[in-house]
């Protein structure tokens, strides 16, 4: 599995690599920004290019990228990737003045085509990235809510599309007979693919199923939904800490869910455990009352508790409890030889939920440690250290907020963790 440093850094070099095959920075032609021209915006259309082909969800890419949850953090940082080196592309040639790409007088004649489309392609480059870099602005801005941001997300194919014309025209004549060239235009094939299966509304189609909601619990002390679904037809089984996006309301689109039951195909039976934050989930009780219908799509992500170590230390905090619980009452079916650890931290106490984790962790033969903030204080590397003995030889499995699951990994990979033995479920899909 690669990094999603790893993999951004790769192929950002890997573009960089090819160009400098076909060119140079250091022109000895008058048009000295050449070179910072194409190289950049040879880059910023890479990135547009592979963000697209991420955002539509292709199952072959999880296992290399561990998963979806890290694949949409690539697809942020190759959005956030484009719009900076596009903006340099931009900043050069206003800068610069020069129209680069210009064709060879010998072969004027074959190129009256191209010549004819240059001038609009320049032309309507730059509104097209002013647009572009507005929704991409408003895909980062968290703040800005999901409903809002999802209805516009997919307008960013018409920016590209008029991008991807300008990229075409204006290559550089050269390009076209080396690798660069070629490069370009798969990956460009590649986003123009990926744009119109959005546009047909084609993502997850073959992985959705329609469910009716069986029954609730709520917990008014955490503001948490517990909702089991019926899965209909189609749905073949998950893993323990895999996710799904559920919709339940088209005109509110799909919102992604971390599974927290085992897979039974007699019962077809799916969990989720979701807390009421504002936005969509301020209305989970309505949302998911019972007899509504709701659509499935999955299942996705690769935190499915799968290594080679002789115990594990599980971390959940609030929400974040949901994968392990969905591993629990597997482990209740299936028990493991693993020597499992269960850490769940919570601000907030709900005696009829701590009741139901003690009841699966029995179960399934997992030792639980809970500990309430306001009373045991916060939860660190340290305390878990304290209570197992035994952690060099164990693999971390962490769900919960991102800047305490970033905490705990710099404080464990200090002290002997393997940067591999730490897994962390990124839920943050912007």
């Amino acid at each position: 599995m690669i990094r999603t440093l790893s993999a951004f850094v790769l192929f950002v070099g890997i573009i960089t690599g090819v160009w400098f095959m076909a060119d140079t920075l250091f022109a000895t032609s008058p048009a000295v920004n050449d070179g910072f021209t194409q190289l950049s915006g040879i880059l910023s259309t890479a990135m547009m290019c592979f963000a697209i082909v991420l955002a539509i969800r292709p199952a072959v890419l999880e296992p290399l990228l561990n998963g979806l949850d890290k694949m949409y953090r690539l697809h942020k940082w190759l959005g956030i990737g484009a719009l900076v080196t596009g903006l340099a592309h931009w900043l050069i040639k206003t800068g610069g003045g020069h129209e680069h790409g210009a064709p060879n007088t010998a072969d004027a004649a074959s190129e009256t085509l191209i010549e004819s489309l240059r001038g609009p392609a320049h032309g309507v480059a730059q509104p097209a990235m002013f647009v572009l870099f507005a929704f991409i602005i408003v895909a980062l801005v968290s703040r800005i809510p999901y409903r809002f941001f999802a209805k516009t997300h997919w307008l960013i194919a018409i920016p590209f599309a008029v991008l991807a014309f300008h990229s075409v025209v204006l290559l550089k004549d050269s390009y076209w007979s080396q690798p660069i060239g070629w490069l370009t235009l798969v990956l460009i094939a590649a986003g123009v693919v990926g744009t119109l299966y959005s546009l047909l509304g084609l993502i997850g189609k073959t992985r959705k199923v329609t469910a009716t909601v069986v029954n609730s619990t709520y917990y008014p002390e955490l503001r948490v939904l517990e909702a089991n679904l019926n899965a209909g037809t189609g749905w073949n089984g998950h893993k323990p800490g895999q996710f799904a996006f559920i919709t339940t309301d088209k005109k509110e689109g799909a919102h992604p869910f971390t599974i927290a039951t085992a897979w039974n195909p007699k019962t077809r039976t799916i969990g989720f455990i979701a807390k009421e934050l504002g936005d969509f989930t301020g209305n989970l009780r309505e949302q998911f009352a019972e007899g509504h219908a709701a659509t499935i799509e999955g299942p996705y992500g690769c935190f499915t508790f799968e290594d080679d170590k002789p115990s594990q230390i599980w971390i959940g905090a609030g929400v974040g409890i949901a994968p392990f619980v969905a591993h629990m009452r597997q482990l209740a079916l299936t028990p493991a030889k693993k020597k499992l650890h269960l850490f769940h931290a919570t601000a907030d106490v709900s005696e009829l939920a701590l009741s139901k984790m003690r009841a699966d962790a029995k179960a399934a033969n997992v030792d639980l440690h809970i500990l309430i903030s306001p009373r045991d204080g916060r939860l660190d590397a340290d305390k878990i250290r304290q209570a197992v003995p035994h952690w060099k030889e164990a693999s971390i499995w962490f769900c919960g907020p991102t800047a305490f699951g970033a905490t705990l990994k710099s404080d464990f990979m200090r002290s002997g963790i393997a940067y591999r033995d730490f897994h962390q479920e990124i839920f943050r899909m912007r």
